[in-house]
């Protein structure tokens, strides 16, 4: 009788072990099924695999951050184009370009540039130049009002007050016209 017990409870386990390895296979097909549908697809036009590679990273981490900041107003159906530069009538770090498909839906193509003026962008101004593209997308795409405030900066100078100040000649006359007082000691 225990030996009967014995093999019903292993057959169970078993039919048991089948059904969480087949129920896990489904769900990893399922959610991967869904996060290609998610993922924005990311061209980087550039030689170099590394630099190709690396490029397409860093572009990703910052869809995924702005992704999370701006929660559901993000633009759907986006894609990301990263060239050398952008042929424009003026030098432009990057530009967007919204339409609809035949069925009505939205899309956007990102376009962003590596090089503005024979300059290279830094990645930092490479990701300002997508967040400033996805955050137009994103408002236009939202339907509802929308207002820039630009808040703008000067470039900062080196300050005169840092500088120490020149040496002075003693032997040249003073602002004032007059000979300054160690000349008239020795004259």
């Amino acid at each position: 009788m225990l030996d009967r017990l014995h093999h019903y409870l292993r057959l169970g386990l078993a039919w048991l072990r089948s059904l969480c390895r087949r129920l896990a296979n489904w769900t990893r097909r399922a959610w991967r099924r869904l996060s290609r549908r998610r993922r924005i697809p990311i061209e980087v036009l550039v030689i170099d695999r590394a630099r190709r590679r690396t490029l397409e990273r860093e572009i990703r981490g910052g869809l995924a951050r702005l992704r999370h900041a701006l929660g559901d107003v993000f633009p759907t159906d986006t894609a990301v184009i990263v060239q050398q530069v952008l042929l424009a009538d003026h030098p432009v770090a990057g530009c967007y370009q919204v339409g609809q498909r035949p069925d009505g839906r939205p899309f956007a193509l990102v376009r962003l540039a590596l090089q503005v003026n024979g300059r290279a962008l830094t990645m930092d101004e490479l990701l300002a130049t997508l967040a400033e593209q996805c955050i137009g997308i994103a408002t236009q795409q939202s339907g509802g009002l929308s207002v820039v405030v630009p808040v703008e900066l000067e470039p900062t100078r080196p300050s005169q007050d840092h500088r120490p100040p020149p040496p002075r000649d003693l032997l040249a006359p003073a602002a004032n016209g007059h000979r300054s007082m160690t000349s008239q000691r020795s004259a």
